[in-house]
């Protein structure tokens, strides 16, 4: 059997026999950590694995006279951390906290030791994905010393991780992301590393960059220039507010949620259809977009992926929305075999 040695570890524990999972599942414990909890300590002994269930936690390291910190990474439900220092016998070489309540799945060291010689897939798992981790370590350290501009192929890199990269440069510039036809899909500014001004496909602001965070991108390149102002016009109204920490932190949370989504939703599968007389919607912040929504099928059914095409909102938003009205009864979504 072929390993896709990209993906998550619980997509890995899928694949392996019955015997191994359960080994594997023995060795383990449930940990709850609360919101901004430290694992572990840049320094600390190594001496447990531990996985993600659920939640966001941040990995942090700091100059050798404590005086500054550098967010090196962010990791969600699947991601594991804490392996390196054991297969490296080194101390850790980050902090690791806590960004939102999260469940982890913790593997003593000495357990962990065991689990590589009587689980040998699991062992080539792990050995694999810290090659990688290494290689892509080495690749943008080279990258960093010799260029302050960054360019790369989107087949390597998603927008959370090119974002964080820039983010940790502190760097005013420019990204701009470009289809395999070299057409402009997608441009942001930063000042001093935080995002001001973002634009992708038809969205414009911060619903822009959740719309960027969950689109897969397979075929294009991104650049990256150093600028003191933007080369295509935005508007104030959709200027960014948000720290890039709060920004990448609820990225990668909005990232999950959009991929647990059911795939006929992610098509923007279906046509949508009023089923009450009047909206009853309750939160400020997306009335505006359950408004607009309702107007629009006020005459007729409308296509669902019409229906995003003409608001200014990512498709995870436009989902939960749509999924709201629903759910709540206000609103019938049928699949288009099933409408007349």
């Amino acid at each position: 059997m072929e390993h896709n040695f990209e993906a998550n570890f619980f997509t890995q524990l899928g694949l392996l026999d019955p015997e191994s999972r359960l080994k594997i599942e023995a060795a383990w414990r449930p940990l709850t950590a609360a919101p901004h909890q430290v694992i572990y300590e840049q320094g600390s002994d190594s001496d447990a694995v531990y996985i993600i269930v659920s939640g966001v936690v941040e990995a942090v390291t700091h100059s050798p006279d404590g005086r500054q910190t550098r967010s090196v990474a962010y990791m969600s439900k699947g991601d594991f951390f804490g392996d390196l220092g054991i297969l490296t016998h080194q101390p850790r070489l980050a902090t690791v906290r806590v960004c939102e309540a999260a469940q982890l799945l913790k593997i003593e060291k000495m357990a962990f030791w065991e689990l590589l010689d009587k689980v040998p897939k699991l062992g080539a798992y792990f050995t694999r994905n810290l090659a990688r981790r290494l290689h892509k370590t080495s690749s943008d350290a080279h990258v960093l010393i010799y260029t302050l501009d960054l360019s790369g192929n989107l087949r390597h890199f998603d927008l959370l991780t090119i974002f964080q990269a820039i983010t940790s440069m502190g760097r005013s510039g420019e990204l701009q992301l470009s289809n395999s036809s070299n057409d402009l899909i997608g441009s942001f500014f930063f000042r001093e590393g935080r995002v001001e001004h973002a634009r992708f496909g038809h969205l414009e602001g911060v619903e822009a960059i959740w719309q960027g965070f969950v689109e897969s991108a397979t075929e294009g390149t991104f650049t990256f220039r150093v600028l003191e102002k933007p080369t295509l016009p935005f508007t104030e109204e959709h200027r960014i507010e948000l720290d890039s920490t709060d920004l990448l932190m609820q990225g990668v949370s909005r990232r999950d949620t959009y991929q647990s989504l059911p795939e006929n939703l992610r098509k923007m599968e279906g046509r949508l259809s009023r089923r009450a007389e009047e909206l009853q919607w309750a939160d400020p912040e997306t009335a505006g977009l359950a408004g607009r929504i309702w107007d629009q099928i006020a005459k007729r059914p409308q296509p669902v992926a019409s229906l995003w095409r003409r608001a200014n909102y990512s498709a995870l938003t436009f989902l939960e929305v749509m999924t709201e009205l629903v759910n709540s009864g206000q609103a019938e979504l049928a699949t288009d075999a099933a409408t007349p």
